[in-house]
């Protein structure tokens, strides 16, 4: 569903990086039911490691990238929607093929998303104002959506 050029229909993606390629550019995943996630802008800069145990371990902080890619479905022309179109980050910790859990952040761009993805071991802090998504709460005062399998 990535738009090369014509069809306003297709999720504009402008940028996928290596990372990412490597670890789920061939993951397949199963269609989606409703499911409810939980966002919240970060409040201070943090590594992955603070910010999982605040969602209370790896269960609670995994997504999927069926629920991500709803949510830019959505919004895949840069429109405003939940997540944020301003440049930062919206995390999202999603298994690989290989069963790791990773850090995967999509942000827009003026040509379109840009998806990456990175160790949730690594030493790079995620900085205040970028948002995280998960099936726990973040904070106290969290927002909730639905992601569904078709918009």
């Amino acid at each position: 569903m990535v738009n090369t050029g014509g069809d306003d229909n297709r999720v504009r993606i402008s940028f996928i990086g290596s990372n990412f390629r490597g670890w789920f550019l061939d993951k397949i995943e199963g269609p989606i039911t409703e499911q409810k996630l939980r966002y919240a802008k970060l409040l201070k800069s943090s590594v992955d490691s603070p910010i999982i145990s605040e969602l209370g371990g790896e269960a609670k902080a995994e997504t999927t990238l069926t629920e991500m890619f709803s949510l830019m479905e959505k919004q895949k022309n840069g429109k405003a929607g939940v997540l944020l179109t301003n440049g930062y980050a919206n995390i999202f910790y999603v298994k690989d093929n290989a069963g790791v859990l990773r850090a995967v952040d999509v942000y827009w761009s003026s040509d379109g998303w840009g998806v990456n993805a990175r160790s949730v071991e690594g030493p790079r802090a995620w900085y205040v104002g970028f948002q995280a998504f998960s099936r726990n709460l973040l904070s106290s005062n969290p927002a909730v959506i639905a992601v569904s399998p078709k918009g």
